[in-house]
């Protein structure tokens, strides 16, 4: 090969090396960006979606699944992604520990994850204000170790038996303020389908209580369990989802919440 033909050589070689890191450069940068789009970013806008949650315009729906996860988590994850709609998912930290797959798989699908504590032993979590927070960083830790995400903060927090009301009702006050102060955002729910107030549950009795407690508002947070005694609330979910869609909700996670 002589010269000539050598360089021309060269600068095609050159050239296709310079077009593979240039795509493999664009791989990389649109990971990143898929990356950190699941990573909640707390700004003030998100602080004023918080505050005024209840309140909308038009009719949204939020689904929350509170401490789990458990077995009947995936089946759960299966409707969802059948209806194609994000949920929110409080996990607790004491779970999370006996099911990281599960975890990441909720994560992996789009779901927004939320800390609902890590115990969930009322007198161990509401002992005193800073035990709150050390409830909600202990949970943080352990999420952010099994997705695998050193940055990952979702800034949201569920107290346990709800922020009002109860014989911790001035730790919960103070509890919420520090939380602010570090923040950490918290939020109950307007709706639920009572899974957590009868061991007789059934579909019907589920989707009443939803049906009951829904109403006439435009915000709804939904109250319901992906604990493991909770494979009821799977079964009655995709009535739920029916119901909810013929009344005209639109469904919303927390990641259209914490921007």
């Amino acid at each position: 090969m002589n010269i000539k033909h050598l360089n021309g050589y060269e600068r095609e070689l050159k050239a296709l090396q310079l077009e593979e890191q240039q795509k493999q450069a664009k791989i990389l940068e649109e990971t990143e960006r898929k990356r950190q789009e699941k990573i909640p970013k707390l700004t003030e806008e998100g602080r004023q979606n918080i505050s005024s949650i209840y309140k909308s315009e038009t009719k949204r729906a939020f689904l929350t699944f509170d401490d789990g996860p458990s077995t009947v988590t995936p089946q759960i994850l299966d409707i969802l992604e059948k209806e194609n709609i994000k949920a929110t998912f409080f996990v607790l930290g004491s779970r999370v520990e006996q099911m990281p797959e599960m975890t990441k798989t909720i994560y992996e699908k789009g779901h927004f994850i939320a800390s609902h504590g890590y115990s969930h032993i009322y007198s161990q979590i509401y002992s005193s204000p800073e035990a709150v927070l050390n409830e909600y960083n202990q949970s943080m830790e352990i999420i952010r170790a099994t997705l695998g995400v050193p940055e990952y903060n979702s800034h949201l927090f569920r107290f346990p038996g709800g922020l009002v009301g109860g014989k911790y009702s001035e730790i919960k006050s103070q509890a919420k303020e520090l939380l602010s102060q570090n923040d950490i955002l918290c939020v109950d729910w307007n709706a639920l389908n009572g899974d957590a107030e009868t061991n007789n549950l059934s579909p019907e009795f589920e989707l009443a209580r939803l049906q009951e407690t829904v109403g006439s508002k435009n915000s709804v947070i939904i109250l319901m369990h992906d604990a493991p005694a909770k494979r009821v609330t799977a079964e009655t979910l995709p009535h739920i989802i029916s119901y909810l869609r013929e009344q005209g909700y639109e469904f919303k996670s927390f990641y259209d919440i914490i921007k």
